[in-house]
């Protein structure tokens, strides 16, 4: 008997050709006297994972298995929901049983429950059920309990000339938030095609990456400007990024769709990412809906500040997230205190201008980059005052970060314009002035002057 894999290194899930190439050499060669093939097929029809998630359940999945899988054997991806094992095992039957088994008695997390997974199973044993890979592969099919067209034959899907065609607004998966939309057109195991959507007047970022990647951005529609280089690009332009640390910071003049082409497979994180960053923000909307639409003006008008500023598109392209996910640490406070129609108590106080701090938090627990690691830092200064008489650090003049600075302006007209459980709205003339008269104590001088010409081009 073979002994269980726990002490060997994880198995990682290898792509479907290897195992074709690999068993017609053993057919072949007649290297071993017979070889067993199991196939687990999950139902994931009522649970409609998306791209990300499904990756995700796969690996976990594949991480289970490890602790039961014997020394030599072998783990391939079918198709998306189901998982080959090569393996050696001579008793087939109750090796698979008792692999079943352990799948079928576990949970899995998918779309953030613990959930049971509907599985189905068969297994086939060379040369008694199949003489080549087809024919074994087939057999397993027929054997599933799911299995509806007994007369279907295998067709190998992953060769070369395999031709895919998709019509215009077809992809493989979406991710879709306000400012940008990605689509995955197709991918490998190499190399992943999205097209991507970016609203106008937003700022974006391209980088190097790790070693060896390769990114190609083709400009189909729109127009971009590159502000370093005072270069403007257009349809058929492109953008190469390879591996290193360089970055480039570009703003789109008007909606811009690139074609994106990457050595590096990103979307399922890049998925991940703008999900839990819109999970996120949902929260705060499930308690104050007031909180979410005051989120996304400020994005505008703090760009508009930053640009009467002249600063640079790489802090714009920090406040333009800070902007957006400021108030995201509102997720932790009660509804009772953010919702309050009159003043609140010194101890609800207290935990009102927590947020600042458990907005930095979220954002460092769920994201390592560095550019979101600058924004948790301005969204932990943006109730800090020029004269120093802010929270949470008390900090003063320009030790504050001038992205804070700039988002807390921003933050205190909309406030004043639109009405509040607990105050009335002002009009935005008596909104302008109230700004005006906190220059040099609350707000930064040279923000409010920048305030000053970037709210007449809000309205």
């Amino acid at each position: 008997m073979k002994t269980p894999n726990k002490n060997n290194s994880p198995k990682k899930i290898k792509s479907l050709n290897i195992l074709y190439d690999r068993l017609n050499k053993i057919i072949k060669n007649k290297k071993m006297n017979s070889f067993g093939l199991i196939l687990f097929s999950f139902d994931l029809t009522k649970l409609n994972p998306n791209y990300s998630e499904r990756i995700k359940l796969v690996n976990d999945i594949v991480s289970y298995l490890n602790k039961y899988l014997e020394k030599e054997d072998e783990l391939y991806q079918l198709e998306k929901d189901k998982i080959l094992i090569f393996t050696k095992n001579e008793n087939l039957k109750k090796y698979t049983t008792k692999l079943y088994d352990k799948l079928e008695k576990n949970t899995f997390k998918i779309n953030n429950e613990n959930l049971g997974l509907n599985i189905d199973k068969s297994f086939a044993q060379w040369p008694q059920n199949g003489n080549n890979f087809e024919e074994l592969i087939d057999f397993l099919i027929h054997n599933t309990k799911g299995s509806k067209d007994k007369n279907h034959r295998f067709e190998f899907p992953t060769y070369p000339d395999n031709v895919m065609i998709n019509k215009k607004d077809e992809y493989i998966d979406k991710v879709e938030k306000d400012s940008t939309q990605l689509y995955l057109i197709t991918k490998n195991d190499n190399l992943e095609i999205i097209r991507q959507k970016i609203a106008p007047e937003k700022t974006f970022q391209i980088t190097g990456g790790n070693k060896d990647n390769f990114e190609l951005f083709y400009i189909l529609e729109g127009k971009i400007y590159n502000e370093k280089e005072d270069l403007t690009l257009v349809p058929g332009d492109s953008i190469a990024a390879r591996s290193g640390k360089e970055e480039k910071y570009f703003k789109t003049l008007k909606a811009t769709t690139l074609l994106y082409i990457t050595s590096t497979p990103i979307f399922a994180n890049e998925q991940k990412r703008i999900n839990e960053l819109l999970s996120l923000n949902r929260k705060v909307a499930e308690k104050d809906v007031e909180t979410n639409e005051h989120c996304m003006r400020l994005q505008k008008l703090s760009s508009l500040i930053a640009e009467e500023l002249d600063l640079e598109e790489k802090k714009i392209f920090y406040l333009g997230y800070a902007s957006f996910l400021h108030d995201i640490g509102k997720a932790k406070i009660p509804a009772e205190i953010l919702q309050k129609p009159s003043s609140l108590t010194d101890e609800e106080w207290k935990t009102m201008k927590k947020h600042t701090l458990w907005g930095k938090k979220i954002i460092l627990d769920h994201f390592t980059t560095r550019n979101l690691r600058r924004v948790a830092k301005i969204i932990y200064q943006h109730h800090e005052k020029w004269d120093g008489s802010g929270y949470p650090q008390g900090l003063q003049g320009d030790e504050i970060l001038l992205e804070a600075q700039i988002l807390s302006v921003a933050d205190a007209f909309d406030a004043m314009i639109y009405e509040r459980p607990y105050q009335r709205a002002l009009t935005k003339e008596e909104a302008i002035q109230e700004i005006k008269s906190e220059k040099g104590k609350q707000f930064s001088p040279k923000v409010v002057e920048a305030f000053s010409k970037a709210v007449k081009r809000l309205f």
